[in-house]
């Protein structure tokens, strides 16, 4: 029944799960790995569980900045960083073992272009869904660091997803 309201939803050009309001320190998706988007005249979005879309379809509106959630019982560091339109890589990884964190902005005209992710994980996977191109690849790999997007192509992220598995 998920799937289903998922895809309707897709079709409908908003890709998101409905989440709390408000999700502060309550733990989201029974305590697994969870974000949200912030987008294009939109706002934030539902907070979804990892493998979930978040963001739109179809309707030309950018990511801005995106919230993870990271459960402290997975006692793992979760790091990413955003490349935005007309600023390039974030300088840093922002990286937290527990608790919420952003990256990107939500008050400059800047759309991120990619992700990159750094965690210490067994399997990560993604996708990402561009303007004017539709989803791609898939999530790519340069030693440790995955990343979903493209570089250099003026092509916003505008719905991804991500899906982690974290090592024991």
């Amino acid at each position: 029944m998920r799937v289903i309201a998922a895809g309707a939803l897709a079709l409908s050009g908003v890709a998101s799960t409905a989440g709390p309001a408000d999700a502060g320190t309550t733990s989201i998706c029974g305590g697994k790995f969870a974000y949200r988007a912030h987008v294009q005249d939109l706002g934030w979005q539902p907070w979804v569980c990892g493998s979930q879309w978040s963001g739109t379809q179809g309707l030309a509106k950018n990511l801005k900045a995106i919230e993870f959630q990271v459960n402290p019982a997975n006692a793992k560091t979760f790091c990413a960083r955003a490349h935005r339109s007309n600023y390039d890589w974030d300088t840093t990884f922002q990286c937290r073992s527990s608790g919420i964190f952003q990256i990107g902005t939500t008050g400059m005209n800047s759309p991120i272009e990619a992700i990159e992710v750094a965690p210490q994980i067994n399997i990560i996977t993604g996708n990402a869904y561009s303007r004017n191109v539709g989803w791609l690849s898939g999530m790519t790999y340069a030693g440790k660091i995955g990343m979903i997007g493209a570089v250099g192509q003026n092509r916003p992220i505008e719905m991804f997803w991500l899906s982690i598995n974290y090592v024991e």
